[in-house]
């Protein structure tokens, strides 16, 4: 299921801290990655007055081709194929990562996210977010190198469709890398629990042998996931694209994505 995948970095300490996690891909079967950097012209073309955009992506490419060469000869050495993107192309990040994407046929998107904490950048959103809204591909979200990121999984979990298709890829990895499993479902103003379905979604899991646990929490979802998943002392956090609502700022996984710890799984 995750053969293939694209790790997207800006070349930052933050986003080159994602490679250490690879290895950690293995037990889902990765074998190739593929890595690219965009020359992103969203910074300059703003103020574009009296600059020489060829020039400005001709010294961008200079600089970026022996870094991603270095980063792949540091892949091989994990045991992957990996395959740089080069020469690096230059436009708006979010459209290229999702464009090579499809262009890759790769398996998941891997990639940084720095967090977002004031207005301003909640409403301008970031590329991770961006490119979760972009692409169909499944996106993983790191902050920083998390080990054993798939040793303790949050599953959120709002009943929606999207919820449903997720947990395919949380049964996945819960079974390929021996995870335990904590659903949790947040009740929000109003809303009566539906115990039957937790208690089914319990069953699935230990059906297939899988550790799981149940949490029921109360109030905002996106708040309350990431509580549950810092008290747990969870790893990773599974979230939905889209659950049965989104507000005006952005969805559920657009919040867990800005202020979660761990790595972030969207699909």
């Amino acid at each position: 299921m995750f053969k293939k995948v694209l790790y997207a970095t800006d070349l930052s300490e933050r986003s080159l801290a994602i490679l250490d996690s690879l290895p950690e891909f293995k037990c889902l079967g990765l074998e190739e990655v593929v890595i690219f950097r965009v020359i992103n012209l969203t910074r300059v073309l703003g103020v574009a007055r009296g600059i020489d955009i060829d020039a400005y992506i001709r010294e961008i490419e200079k600089e970026t081709i022996p870094k991603l060469e270095e980063i792949a000869e540091k892949i091989r050495g994990m045991g992957f194929v990996a395959k740089p993107i080069i020469p690096p192309p230059a436009g708006d990040p979010v459209s290229e990562i999702a464009r090579i994407a499809n262009e890759e046929g790769v398996d998941a998107i891997v990639m940084g996210s720095r967090g977002r904490s004031t207005i301003k950048a909640i409403l301008l959103g970031s590329t991770a977010e961006g490119v979760v809204r972009k692409s169909d591909k499944p996106v993983i979200v790191f902050k920083n190198h998390t080990p054993k990121i798939f040793s303790k999984i949050v599953y959120a979990h709002d009943f929606s469709d999207k919820a449903e298709k997720l947990g395919k890829y949380v049964k996945f990895v819960a079974k390929s890398c021996n995870s335990d499993v904590i659903v949790v479902h947040i009740l929000e103003k109003g809303e009566v629990l539906e115990e039957s379905k937790l208690d089914e979604i319990e069953l699935e899991f230990k059906n297939e042998g899988i550790d799981v646990k149940i949490i029921i929490g109360e109030g905002s979802p996106s708040k309350e996931i990431v509580k549950i998943a810092e008290k747990e002392g969870a790893t990773c956090i599974f979230v939905g694209r889209s659950g049965r609502g989104a507000g005006v700022l952005g969805s559920t996984a657009d919040f867990v994505i800005r202020y979660s710890k761990v790595p972030v799984f969207v699909a």
